[in-house]
Order: C-alpha cells, then structure tokens, then sequence
C-alpha cells in the first residue's frame, strides 16, 4: 500500500523564519508558498533547489494576499480577483522550477482559501478555473467530499484527496475550525496510531465521537509544528511496520 506525504513548505520571507525546511528530506511532495501568505522570491528559490536536491515533486501553494494574517484569516476577494491572483501565483513558482528543468506536480490552495472553497462553490470555479487554464495536467490537493472537490472534477482537473494527521474532523468530513480548542492535536502517539487507522480501515473518529468512511491519498504535515522532523521521522517508521510507502502523485502510474 502506498500514499503521498506533502508538507506545506517555503513560508520564510525577508527576515522571518517560519516553519522547518528539513521535513522536505521525508515526504515525498512539497507544496510552496508563492509570496502572498508567505515566501517570497529569494525563499522561494531555495526551497525550489533543495526539493530538486531530494527528488521531491513541487505544487504551487497559492493563497489569498495576506501576509499578516499568514492567509489563515477570513478574506473578501471578487472572482475576478480570485482567478488572477490564483494565476499570478502558479507563474511566479513556475518561473523557478523552469529555470531548474523542473515539472509543477500539482496545486494546493492554503489555510483560508483551503477552506474557503471547500464549502462555496462559485469561489471554487474561480481558483479551480485559473489552476485549469495555467494546465489541466495539474493535480490539485482538495478535502473529499468537499465543493472545491465536486467543481474540480466537473472541469476535469485530476484530483487528488487530502487528510490532515494533526487536525480534528467533523462528522460531515470538514476540518474543525481551529479557533474550537482540540482542534489541532498534539498528542503524536494518538497522531501516528490515528494515521494508520485511517489508512488501513478507511476510518476516522470524529471531534463528536462518530466514525466515519475516509480514503485519503495524501496527507499533509506541517512543517511549522515545532519538532515536525522527529514527527515524520516517527510516522514513517510506523508506516513501514504496517508496509505503508511514501510515493509522490507523479510516480503512482
């Protein structure tokens, strides 16, 4: 049995560090922030080279322009705005990996515009539609069962299903918000043990107790969790006495 392991990476800009680049040695995609809830070109460049140095497949990890709010916060965009800075956002990281003979794997939208789009359906089509028009070869990391998930695939983009190991669900499949306490976990025994399960028996207790059918394809961890390295370095090892792999999208065919 196999499945990606992606991390949300490249979050650093000007002076500020954020988050720890050396869980890219573990996982096998990467998505990379593309300057507007954080990265920035310099960032942006480094983190492209050491995802080629470990043979890491790269997505563009667009999000809505705030920097301040780390693109976690609710933001008002018009579609058109929506669509053009999605599309701003996909060639900025471009521009790096084509300088470096590197193919874009997939996209991933961040945080609030994650979420944003998993439940309203128009805001979908306008980030879903610039993903599209840049390539319809992209596969695009989106929460199943969600509204982001139903347009991308009526516009035949390649969609590929995403869980998050530290983040508590809801029973209809959603994130908690993580303005609920528990909404994030933080015991990594109860973590690791739960990411088998759900691996394993297509399952997933829920924040109100219910069990509930999953079939993720990827999971995401965050590299802004402090000791995120000791992390996945334990969950690989609990993958391999379960005979779990970690292999990119691009290498599943």
């Amino acid at each position: 049995m196999f499945l990606d392991l992606n991390s949300d990476v490249g979050e650093s800009f000007g002076v500020y560090k954020y988050g720890s680049s050396d869980v890219i040695n573990f996982v096998s995609s990467v998505n990379i922030a593309c300057g507007m809830h954080a990265g920035d070109p310099m960032v942006m460049l480094r983190t492209v080279e050491m995802a080629k140095e470990n043979n890491v497949a790269i997505g563009a990890h667009p999000g809505y322009p705030d920097l301040i709010g780390f693109g976690r916060r609710d933001f008002h965009m018009s579609k058109d705005e929506l669509y053009a800075y999605t599309l701003y956002q996909i060639g900025s990281l471009y521009s790096f990996l084509r300088s470096k003979n590197l193919d874009m794997q997939h996209v991933k939208p961040h945080g609030s515009l994650y979420n944003k789009i998993a439940k309203d359906k128009d805001e979908a089509y306008a980030f879903l539609s610039a993903v599209r028009d840049f390539s319809k070869d992209l596969f695009v990391f989106l929460p199943p069962g969600s509204k982001s998930e139903e347009v991308a695939l009526e516009i035949g983009l390649k969609v590929v299903r995403e869980g998050f190991l530290d983040r508590a669900y809801n029973s209809d499949g959603s994130l908690v918000s993580r303005s609920i306490p528990g909404s994030v976990l933080k015991d990594e025994d109860f973590i690791v043990k739960r990411a088998v399960k759900m691996i394993l028996n297509k399952s997933l207790e829920t924040f109100d107790n219910k069990l509930i059918n999953v079939d993720f394809q990827t999971f995401c961890v965050h590299s802004d969790t402090p000791g995120a390295q000791n992390f996945v370095k334990r969950l690989l090892k609990e993958f391999s006495d379960n005979n779990i792999s970690i292999k990119s999208v691009r290498d599943w065919a």
